[in-house]
């Protein structure tokens, strides 16, 4: 009896594909078009004419506020590819660097990714940043160019880094009639978190202040609606079905969540051979997506804390119920570091993890008074099942080489 050998490639190759462009729902695809942000590229591209029309005469330090997913990553590199294009129509030398500062936690990592973005050759290793600092000031000097850095996630540098934003603010502000440079935009999720920047700092990136609004429901629709014409072939989605992801995004108001959910629906129809997108796609594709927010903090996140993290919902998973503590959670946390053979963090360690993790929204935490026990912190996480965190967790401590 002979068996044959399914090519799976070819069989999927000759379904008929619902995408049109199937890159176009991916979050880091730059649209040529970005609705309802029309006024901050405009208040952007005024606020730096000038380096266009008369290049190195100022230097521009511009803040960007706004909550998670309203498409101000997207905004901002949009704006870069426009003005280095404005520039080099007019012979104007202007370079773009846009770096993740959750990723590149150090003053280091964000200066060598500087010059390797200016020289790609550039050795990796043997360079303080102060080295690096002065090698950018050459590069740029030399080759008479422009060079708009940006700091994404800008509150991950604050704190041990903060010098290092001073100092990229600082260079040529000291030399008089000298050209610049150098310009910055820092990008933030709200004002609060940059209360740890010195004063002067803090006084330079205030003086331009961008505010990015949450999208309304009417302009998620159209958002989203866009993004199906641009990567869907026609009529495979209703504007029905986009008013219900449209729905379910303005709870989070997170933009990126509703590209998922369109993808994730497209590729369930796809897959059980449909020639259009339903409700039971949509459906499917909702009970299995874990917030863009959260998947960019665990993917940059050390091993100790997201141990501490697993150890939180282990404790919960164990309890069943709708929050845990912090005793339990450090029963949890210590049976899981003595079966990795790691040693476990200190108690006031851990309580700083804790408020990491609530700041970053990955727990909630309230703190209930009790009179004679005192404090007592009841702890749970949402949005997110604790089956699909726990899978989750465990997927990213794989990446790190730890089995468990």
């Amino acid at each position: 009896m002979s068996f044959m050998t399914i090519d799976y490639f070819e069989d999927l190759l000759k379904k008929p594909s619902l995408f049109k462009k199937e890159s176009k729902l991916d979050n880091n695809y730059v649209p040529k078009r970005l609705p309802h942000r029309e006024k901050e590229l405009s208040l952007l591209s005024q606020l730096f004419l000038v380096l266009v029309t008369n290049p190195n005469s100022i230097s521009r330090k511009i803040l960007i506020i706004g909550k998670t997913g309203i498409g101000k990553t997207v905004t901002i590199k949009l704006f870069g590819e426009m003005l280095v294009n404005a520039a080099q129509k007019r012979s104007g030398n202007i370079k773009y660097v846009h770096i993740n500062c959750r990723k590149e936690r150090t003053s280091y990592k964000v200066l060598i990714k500087i010059v390797r973005a200016l020289n790609n050759n550039f050795p990796k290793r043997g360079y303080s940043p102060q080295d690096l600092l002065e090698i950018i000031v050459d590069i740029i000097k030399d080759q008479n160019l422009h060079l708009l850095i940006v700091l994404d996630e800008l509150s991950y540098l604050i704190g041990k880094e903060g010098d290092l934003i001073y100092s990229l603010t600082r260079i040529n502000d000291d030399a008089f009639n000298t050209r610049r440079h150098i310009s910055i935009i820092g990008i933030a999720r709200d004002i609060s978190c940059l209360s740890g920047l010195d004063t002067s700092t803090m006084s330079t990136l205030q003086r331009n202040i961008i505010y990015f609004n949450n999208y309304n429901k009417e302009q998620l629709f159209e958002i989203l609606k866009y993004r199906t014409e641009i990567s869907l072939k026609d009529n495979i989605i209703s504007d029905s079905l986009i008013q219900i992801i449209t729905d379910l995004v303005y709870q989070t108001g997170d933009i990126r969540y509703g590209l998922n959910l369109l993808w994730k629906s497209t590729k369930i129809a796809e897959n059980q051979n449909l020639k259009y997108i339903t409700i039971e796609s949509i459906r499917l594709a909702n009970q299995d997506i874990v917030p863009f927010s959260t998947l960019d903090i665990l993917k940059y996140m050390s091993t100790q804390k997201i141990i501490f993290l697993l150890a939180i919902i282990n404790a919960l998973d164990k309890c069943g119920g709708i929050y845990t503590s912090v005793r339990e959670i450090t029963e949890s946390y210590l049976i899981l570091c003595e079966s990795l053979g790691i040693q476990p963090r200190t108690h006031s360690q851990l309580w700083n993890y804790l408020q990491e993790f609530k700041r970053e929204y990955l727990i909630t935490m309230e703190i209930v008074s009790e009179a004679i026990k005192g404090r007592k912190a009841q702890i749970t996480v949402q949005n997110i099942p604790i089956s699909k965190y726990k899978e989750l967790l465990l997927e990213v401590i794989e990446t790190k080489g730890i089995k468990i």
